[in-house]
């Protein structure tokens, strides 16, 4: 909870060493003109790697989820069952981008107005003390803005 869109570990000296964060996006679906989906990409260009979390803590990626309300109980959230998932990175210059189009299609299947998507590395944290984390900003690292994250859809027009 909080500011800013950051996934590893030991954010900043009061959190307990090895405690991860995982960050949680939320897209409004409302404006998708109906048809089959032929493809939904989720992506950043505002991403900025400190230490090691793609090496100590493994791949980022991002899991398909649903909740209502945004609460410090996501954080042991199951993922959707049968969702979709992705790497959304392995490298730290990236590219910070997956394929998520099951995911919107089965959101606009379901009447369900949002495709929403928790990103989190392999490993909360490694204990050893040291920074590994990926955030995600334009200009403050401690401000949400419009256009951090893209979920680009392209609709195959319906008959």
């Amino acid at each position: 909870m909080g500011t800013g869109l950051f996934a590893g570990d030991n954010l900043n000296p009061r959190f307990p060493d090895g405690d991860g964060v995982q960050l949680f996006l939320t897209f409004d679906l409302s404006a998708v003109p109906s048809g089959k989906i032929v493809s939904a990409l989720l992506r950043s260009e505002n991403a900025s790697v400190r230490g090691m979390p793609l090496k100590d803590l493994g791949p980022l990626r991002a899991e398909e989820i649903r909740y209502s309300k945004f609460s410090k109980d996501l954080w042991n959230l199951e993922p959707f069952a049968g969702g979709d998932n992705c790497e959304f990175a392995t490298l730290p210059g990236g590219p910070f981008r997956c394929d998520l189009t099951d995911a919107v299609q089965r959101s606009l299947d379901d009447s369900y107005p949002f495709a929403q998507f928790r990103l989190l590395l392999d490993r909360a944290g490694d204990n050893d003390g040291t920074l590994d984390l990926v955030g995600f900003f334009i200009a403050d690292s401690n401000t949400n803005q419009p256009g951090i994250f893209d979920l680009e859809v392209t609709v195959e027009p319906g008959n």
